[in-house]
């Protein structure tokens, strides 16, 4: 062997034999799934946490079901449930390199843990050498009265809802930041605008306030539709057979794996949906979820734009808003500073789109009685949380919190042309207050002085 050449062993399948690493914790079935699925620079299941250690809870809970159903043997049991908790305890990037959209039906995430947990267990519960198999065999034993169909699927459930707890307090995180800073600017007026024209006068409380109103509006329909993923279809193997599974782990393996969630501080009140079959057909639970941060996202990217339209200037646009001065705006500009964090916002967002659009293709390309696609479900409603709350994350600490409104250029927007006119027909009408338009024409001062002598003044 020369010193560039790494020691291998052989491992066999139903396929035939192939060589993998000497030392990998994984065996022949994610040796082939590395090889079949190049990564190019794209994310691996190491890669999302959130769903490697649900999947561990599931499997850890499985192997304990199965020791108090006698369907396994106490030894192996133990041998599996100290694996998997060694790996929620120190994980193992390396151990998990499979592409995270491999082929279809998430089976080489499920053989990739099945033969690190049989590895890891074998050497450790009974001195063998990875790669034997004895006493632990990956498809035999860590996949025992369950499958890749309902253990992935109840893990996804459990990852995202995880995943969107994190989002859920940046989103009203925000909301509040807005509240807070519409009470500070109470009594500040400012020009709104429609159609990018000159309206009326409203504070900067009741614009703010609409703002936080809306995302506190996705931010609870979020949250019924991740609370609906407490709904989860273990038990069902396969294509929702409840039949494939022992009766006894049936009965026994959501209230084991709440207890397992619960130890770990995750949400611990599973169920079973009620329909199995449903559940193999397709993932409307998560899509339901990924459908409404897509609207969270567009209406983010709305608002980032908003900032960006307000603090544009300094002196040639509408310089309402000051925001804070993060970065040089130019390498040719001296001075220059550009709204660098709404336009972040802007980007996370529509990549967050792009991720909700990649789901919604999902429910297209389900045949029959199973949805294959859940890989794609996942990850992408993993990435597209993980990139909102990075986007509302920076959005609010380095932007939101320190932004200013420009007292002046607000006043004298709020009692420009328009808002003049809209106070004038108020008191005297709008035939009268068209006319005064009339005669103006564009005088700001005249306006102003018709509207005085209707109030008195």
């Amino acid at each position: 062997m020369t010193p560039h050449e790494t020691a291998t062993r052989e491992e066999r399948d139903t396929i035939g034999m192939l060589a993998v690493p000497a030392e990998a914790v994984f065996g022949i079935q994610t040796q082939r799934a590395v090889q079949l699925y190049p990564l190019a620079g794209q994310g691996r299941f190491s890669d999302y946490p959130a769903l490697l250690t649900a999947m561990l809870h599931v499997k850890a809970a499985a192997a304990q079901v199965n020791v108090e159903t006698g369907a396994l043997d106490p030894a192996m049991g133990a041998a599996l449930q100290a694996a998997a908790q060694d790996l929620l305890a120190a994980p193992r990037p390396e151990a998990f390199p499979v592409h995270a959209v491999h082929g279809g039906g998430g089976i080489s995430f499920n053989m990739n843990l099945n033969e690190v947990l049989a590895n890891l267990a074998n050497r450790a519960g009974f001195g063998a050498a990875y790669g034997s198999y004895a006493p632990i065999h990956p498809n035999d034993h860590p996949n025992l009265n369950h499958s890749t169909a309902d253990c992935l699927s109840t893990a996804c459930h459990i990852a995202a809802r995880h995943a969107f707890a994190g989002l859920a307090t940046e989103v009203e995180g925000l909301a509040a930041d807005l509240d807070r800073l519409g009470a500070e600017w109470a009594p500040l007026r400012k020009l709104a605008r429609t159609c990018l024209q000159d309206a009326v006068d409203i504070g900067f409380a009741e614009y703010l306030g609409g703002v936080s109103a809306t995302l506190r509006f996705h931010l609870d329909r979020a949250r019924r539709d991740a609370d609906a993923l407490r709904e989860v279809s273990m038990g069902g193997t396969i294509i929702g057979r409840a039949e494939d599974c022992d009766p006894a782990f049936f009965a026994r393996i959501l209230p084991v794996l709440n207890d397992h969630l619960a130890a770990a501080g995750l949400p611990a009140d599973l169920v079973r949906t009620g329909n199995l079959f449903a559940a193999s057909q397709a993932h409307d639970r998560l899509l339901a979820l990924g459908a409404t941060l897509d609207q969270l996202a567009r209406m983010l990217i709305r608002f980032a734009k908003d900032l960006r339209l307000m603090a544009s200037g300094p002196h040639g646009g509408l310089s309402e808003l000051r925001l804070p001065a993060m970065q040089p705006g130019s390498s040719a500009i001296p001075g220059k500073v550009n709204p660098t964090l709404p336009e972040f916002m802007v980007q996370c967002g529509m990549i967050a789109v792009g991720h909700g659009a990649a789901m919604a293709m999902t429910q297209d390309h389900g045949e029959m009685d199973y949805n294959p696609w859940e890989a794609v479900v996942i990850v992408s409603l993993l990435d597209m949380i993980a990139v909102l709350d990075s986007g509302i994350a920076t959005l609010r600490r380095n932007c939101v919190q320190g932004m200013r409104p420009d007292i002046a250029r607000n006043q004298d927007n709020a009692t420009s042309l328009l808002p003049s006119l809209i106070r004038l027909k108020q008191l005297k009408g709008y035939s009268y207050s068209a006319q005064v338009a009339k005669d103006a024409a564009g005088d700001l001062d005249l306006v102003r002085r018709k509207l005085a002598e209707a109030e008195g003044r």
